[in-house]
């Protein structure tokens, strides 16, 4: 059983901070490029599957109480297929978190106006993965804790200075757009959803309270709900020019009259969202280096840190101004693989038997 407990609340804060934040900044223009004004369909679609995927690992861990994942896999399959499965998991964090990373690099420098060298700007981002990878995951819980605000303020900022010159009839009529369209506007953005495999392993991390499923549960209903009401938002102030408005939280509420005398306040929600992203595109290195440390027996726990981060690094580094070839190789190749390790792998446990909590 994991000793060094997270509160239930932060791992709530969590799902609101980070996914939030990252669902923010490419994936409204990516889903109106195939889904047009039924992007935020497409966005439904990928939220209810992952929520709920998310909600059978909440009833799981009423089934394997006080018991991780790690620990439910060992009872029940065995040692060696353990590892190969965390194995999977660890290769699956590392695809993960490649696209966002790529995508946060190209939203820095254009929020920023960054003309740095990218070994100066950018790898550093692995080192602080790395440490936080060390620390573990009451790190994140900690990071969320302070992260939250920044994404809240963010969203609502941009949220309030769009929705008065959005023409919400942009969205209409409701359900013009074909099915195809809207599944394949769901199928390839998949990539910046797959969150319910966070709590996978917040399994036996967390603090046993009261209202636990509800609590989670409604922390992701309301990213769901907000980044809908975003992905809205900016249709109806940009259109059928949505699809070019490649890093949303730069392009909305700039037009509305009264930034003319206050001034572009909506820069501060940009530098937020991007302090946050920071920290969201690295939570998968956490949980890589977590999988990875039980594949195998490390004598130092800052080694699979260092194999995860730099493996990473070095990956960013040869491919990092290659963003949509980069995407579309590993939406190509390895989309069906992450799809099967974030909603089938789990449906294991069905027929797992209950386990007892270990001290």
């Amino acid at each position: 059983m994991i000793t060094n407990k997270i509160k239930l609340r932060q791992v709530c804060l969590t799902f609101i901070a980070f996914t939030l934040a990252i669902k923010i900044i490419i994936l409204p223009s990516l889903t109106a490029s195939f889904a047009d004004q039924s992007l935020w369909i497409s966005a439904f679609i990928n939220f209810s599957i992952d929520g709920a995927t998310l909600f059978f690992i909440l009833k799981m861990t009423d089934k394997f109480k006080g018991l991780s994942f790690y620990q439910i896999l060992r009872e029940n399959v065995g040692e060696t297929l353990t590892k190969i499965i965390m194995f999977l998991y660890c290769v699956y964090f590392i695809l993960k978190a490649y696209v966002p990373i790529m995508e946060q690099k190209s939203f820095i420098e254009i929020s920023l106006y960054e003309t740095t060298h990218v070994v100066f700007i950018f790898l550093p981002i692995f080192l602080i993965a790395c440490f936080f990878s060390y620390k573990g995951i009451k790190t994140v819980g900690r990071l969320a804790d302070l992260s939250v605000w920044f994404t809240l303020f963010a969203v609502t900022v941009l949220i309030a200075l769009s929705s008065p010159i959005a023409d919400f009839s942009n969205l209409l009529p409701l359900f013009k757009v074909p099915f195809s369209k809207v599944t394949a506007g769901s199928y390839n953005t998949q990539l910046w959803y797959f969150d319910s495999t966070y709590m996978l392993f917040f399994m036996g991390a967390f603090k046993e309270e009261r209202l636990k499923k509800t609590k989670i549960l409604l922390s992701y209903g309301a990213v769901a709900v907000i980044t809908i009401i975003f992905f809205a938002v900016l249709y109806g102030e940009f259109g059928p020019l949505t699809p070019r408005q490649y890093f949303a939280p730069i392009k909305m509420g700039k037009y509305y009259l009264s930034l003319s005398n206050s001034g572009r306040i909506d820069y501060f929600a940009g530098f937020a969202l991007a302090i946050v992203c920071v920290f969201a595109v690295t939570l998968p290195l956490v949980f890589a280096t977590l999988c990875l440390s039980h594949t195998f027996n490390f004598k130092h726990k800052i080694i699979p840190c260092i194999i995860v981060n730099g493996f990473s690094a070095i990956l960013f580094f040869f491919t990092q101004d290659f963003f949509y070839e980069t995407f579309k190789l590993v939406q190509k190749y390895a989309l069906f693989f992450m799809l099967f390790v974030a909603y089938t792998l789990p449906l294991c446990m069905l027929f797992f038997k209950k386990g007892r909590s270990k001290s």
